[in-house]
């Protein structure tokens, strides 16, 4: 099974925008375009990826997990993919206006209550969601998600550098040095992340082979740049989570250098959430633990009628 979810990701990263896509669609919100991915049919799940900046391509075999009933939407964030517009100032990129986007996104879907699985700060952007818009939540399944703070970027980045062999550390200041010589900041930025990669996982050769998929034009480092700068002053989501009142599951590696207390602290400001262990396993539990990844899945969402 983990061989066929390293062909289906490294099949859904060289073929996307295209065959991957076999179902498009696209919204307005706040004067931006925005689109996103389909694939099966059913329930509607918002697939949200991390970074924040990263497009969501990584996540599209995330799709095959879901029990059958569901259909998965593969939002491509403001500023990923096809919804990365030629230039955006910093006020149309905050983390209202992001949450704002899956406001859109829902009405567009015409769903009452949204579901949405989001990984590492997809999960952030969820919560961020469900604290907003409490009434417009169905369920969430938060895996390898940043916590209700931003306490967990204190031992992140470490926990990825321990990892790290000395020719990961020889390619990343590579492409830190390449900065000074006039080479494009996205270009810079999606090869020191390449670089790194192997750090997120529990078995170095699945990330090796994770990072030799991982393309140019993966991540925009604007993004990210940009929403930290807004959530510096603003992300403090543990009041507004103890009063949510919806199913929320989290699924967390126990290798994950995000670290086992940032999912011990979103379970003990959501009241009922479900908290699985995947052993052996880092950032990407559908990548290294896809069986149990799975079953963790099926366990939560409940049958769906075709």
């Amino acid at each position: 099974m983990q061989v066929l979810t390293l062909f289906l990701l490294a099949l859904s990263l060289f073929l996307a925008p295209s065959a991957a896509r076999a179902q498009e669609g696209s919204f307005d919100s706040g004067g931006h375009q925005l689109h996103y991915a389909s694939s099966g049919s059913g329930t509607p799940i918002v697939l949200l990826s991390g970074g924040p900046g990263l497009n969501v391509d990584y996540m599209l075999p995330v799709a095959d997990f879901l029990p059958a009933g569901y259909r998965s939407i593969a939002l491509e964030q403001r500023g990923t993919g096809r919804s990365r517009p030629q230039a955006f100032d910093a006020a149309s990129l905050t983390l209202q206006t992001v949450v704002e986007d899956l406001e859109a996104l829902r009405v567009h879907l015409q769903q009452e209550r949204l579901s949405m699985l989001g990984h590492s700060w997809g999960g952030m952007l969820s919560m961020a969601y469900a604290v907003a818009h409490p009434d417009r939540v169905d369920r969430l399944i938060l895996v390898g998600s940043g916590g209700p703070t931003l306490e967990f970027t204190q031992w992140f980045s470490d926990n990825i550098e321990a990892r790290l062999r000395p020719e990961d550390v020889e390619m990343r200041d590579y492409w830190r040095a390449a900065a000074g010589s006039g080479v494009d900041s996205g270009k810079v930025a999606t090869g020191a992340l390449r670089a790194i990669l192997p750090g997120y996982f529990f078995d170095r050769k699945v990330g090796l082979t994770f990072r030799s998929v991982f393309k140019d034009g993966q991540h925009n480092p604007d993004v990210s740049e940009r929403l930290f700068a807004d959530m510096n002053t603003n992300y403090d989501l543990r009041v507004g989570l103890k009063e949510l009142k919806r199913p929320v599951l989290i699924v967390q590696g126990h290798q994950d250098p995000i670290g086992d207390k940032t999912a011990e602290d979103i379970r003990a400001h959501i009241s009922g959430s479900s908290l699985v262990y995947l052993r052996r396993c880092g950032h990407f539990p559908w990548i290294e633990q896809p069986e149990e990844f799975k079953r963790a899945l099926a366990g939560f969402l409940p049958t769906q009628s075709r």
